[in-house]
């Protein structure tokens, strides 16, 4: 056997070994959707959705340089996230934003498209968007009705006021509330 031939039976190994550790990172996967009524929104993998107890504020990431949420042992408080931030953001003409700093607390002013968070430990008030990404862990979103969320990390929350968006959520740990 050549070099080149052993060279082309090797090459498949690494995909099929990517292949099998995401089959086994995305087989335990499911969403739980709290929309505010007494009855649990379905999950995106046609499996019971379980109720997931509001994350503690007191859970978010306080290393150094990054932010506690304030009133920590209230819950989510927009108006206290709101007074905390250190910056004020808009969409751009277009109609959006993407944040790429790490544990920044920072209000979202006016209706946008498009906001993409990818952070970590970060906190984010804003108003009413079309379009929701969170990329990172441990961040925190307050947003008003919104009509699509996706969240991809660990250890996020994101709540919006209104009706329930269709969500995607590529993660574990990760809380999703209307109210």
């Amino acid at each position: 056997m050549t070099v080149q031939e052993k060279r082309t039976m090797i090459r498949p190994l690494p995909a099929l070994a990517t292949a099998a550790v995401l089959v086994a990172l995305l087989s335990g996967c499911s969403v739980s959707v709290i929309d505010g009524t007494d009855t649990p929104a379905s999950t995106t993998r046609g499996e019971p959705a379980k109720e997931v107890p509001s994350a503690s504020p007191d859970a978010a990431p306080t290393d150094e340089g990054e932010h506690p949420l304030p009133n920590a042992g209230t819950g989510l408080d927009r108006d206290s996230i709101t007074a905390a931030a250190t910056t004020v953001r808009r969409c751009d003409s277009s109609g959006e934003l993407t944040i790429l700093d790490d544990a920044v607390v920072a209000r979202v002013e006016g209706t946008c498209k498009r906001i993409i968070l990818n952070s970590k430990g970060s906190m984010l008030v804003t108003d009413d968007v079309t379009s929701l990404e969170v990329i990172g862990d441990a961040n925190l979103v307050l947003t008003g009705s919104v009509d699509q969320v996706l969240v991809n990390g660990m250890g996020n929350t994101v709540h919006w006021s209104g009706a329930t968006p269709t969500v995607s959520d590529v993660g574990s740990g990760n809380t999703l509330t209307a109210g």
